[in-house]
C-alpha cells in the first residue's frame, strides 16, 4: 500500500488537493499553486542588420513583419510562499513583411543604391521565456516582486521580388524590377537574453492591475544573412548589448478558478557590433573573416488577450 500511495502522489499533483502519506498523515496541496494561460496576440518585430567597411556603414538592412499572428502558451508555479516559477512560449506566423536595403558606395552622405521588398515573408518566429522571482511586498491589494530570467528569440525572414535603384555607371543611374517571387535575402536572428525584473500587481474588485520592467543584456546575437543571388552566406557574432522591456496586463477574475486577461509588451536589444563570416555556397571560393563588420539589433511588440486558469 506505501509504493501505491506513492505512485498516486507523483501522479496526481496537478489534479489532487490532498494525498495521505504512507505513515496515513494528510499533505495539504493549497489552491493557486500553478497557473496556466494561453493567449493570441498581434506583433509587430523588427530587425536592423547593418555592415561596416574601413570604419564606415556600408550597408543596412531593416526587416519587418506588422500584425504577426502570436500564440502563447504558459505556466507558473508558487514553489513556497514567496518564491515563483514561470515560463511560457511564443510562436508567430504570418504578418505583413516588408525589407528595405541601402547600401553606401561612395561615402555615408546619402546612399547610392537600395532595394525594396515588399513582399517579404516571415519564415518563423519563436520565442521562450523562463523567470524566477521572489515576493518582497505583500498587503490585501498588492504585491511587489524581484525576479530574473532568461529569454531566447529566434526570426527568420525572406525577402523575394521587389524594386531597385543601383549606381552602375553614375549615382543612382539604374532602376528596374526583380521578378516576381524570385528568392532575394534570407536573414535569421537567434538572440538569448539574461533579465533582471521587477513585478507589481494591485487589485480592484475582479481586476487585477499589473506591470514588470525588464533590464540586461544580449548574450550576442548570432545572425545568417542569405544572398540567394549571388551565392553567398554571411555568419554575424555579435558583441553583448543592453536591452530593456516591459509588460502591462490586467485580468478579469471569471470566478475563483479562471480569469481573462489583457497584455501589452515591449521588448528592445540595442545595436551592437560583431564580426562578420563569409561562405561562398557554391565552394568555389575559400571563406573570408572580417573583424567589427557586422552590426544587428532586435525589437518586438505586441498586445493580446487570453484565459488563465489557477489550481
Amino acid at each position: 500500500m506505501t509504493i501505491f500511495r506513492a505512485l498516486l502522489l507523483g501522479g496526481s499533483l496537478l489534479a489532487t488537493p490532498t494525498l495521505a502519506l504512507a505513515d496515513d498523515q494528510a499533505l495539504a496541496m493549497p489552491d493557486g499553486i500553478f497557473s496556466v494561460y494561453g493567449g493570441y496576440s498581434m506583433a509587430h518585430i523588427q530587425s536592423d542588420e547593418l555592415v561596416y567597411g574601413g570604419g564606415q556603414k556600408l550597408s543596412e538592412l531593416n526587416w519587418e513583419s506588422k500584425y504577426v499572428s502570436i500564440f502563447t502558451v504558459g505556466l507558473s508555479a508558487d514553489v513556497d510562499k514567496s518564491w515563483t516559477v514561470k515560463g511560457d512560449v511564443d510562436i508567430g506566423t504570418g504578418g505583413d513583411g516588408h525589407m528595405v536595403d541601402y547600401d553606401w558606395l561612395y561615402g555615408p552622405d546619402a546612399w547610392s543604391e537600395r532595394s525594396i521588398h515588399p513582399d517579404t515573408r516571415l519564415d518563423h518566429y519563436f520565442s521562450a521565456d523562463i523567470q524566477v522571482s521572489r515576493e518582497v511586498y505583500k498587503d490585501m491589494q498588492s504585491t511587489l516582486s524581484l525576479g530574473a530570467g532568461f529569454n531566447y528569440s529566434d526570426v527568420k525572414w525572406t525577402a523575394y521580388g521587389g524594386s531597385y535603384v543601383y549606381s552602375t555607371f553614375d549615382f543612382r543611374d539604374t532602376v528596374g524590377n526583380f521578378p516576381d517571387g524570385e528568392k532575394g535575402i534570407s536573414y535569421r536572428q537567434k538572440v538569448p537574453v539574461g533579465y533582471l525584473t521587477v513585478n507589481g500587481e494591485h487589485k480592484i474588485g475582479q481586476w487585477t492591475l499589473g506591470g514588470s520592467l525588464r533590464g540586461g543584456m544580449s548574450f550576442g546575437i548570432e545572425d545568417i544573412d542569405d544572398h540567394w543571388m549571388r551565392d553567398a552566406r554571411f555568419y554575424d557574432s555579435m558583441e553583448i548589448a543592453p536591452m530593456l522591456g516591459a509588460t502591462i496586463t490586467a485580468d478579469y477574475a471569471i470566478n475563483d478558478r479562471a480569469s481573462l486577461y489583457f497584455s501589452g509588451s515591449f521588448d528592445r536589444v540595442f545595436r551592437a557590433d560583431g564580426d562578420m563570416r563569409m561562405t561562398d555556397t557554391t565552394g568555389a571560393t575559400p571563406d573570408a573573416s572580417y573583424s567589427d563588420a557586422a552590426g544587428a539589433s532586435f525589437q518586438a511588440m505586441s498586445i493580446g488577450f487570453g484565459l488563465k486558469g489557477t489550481f
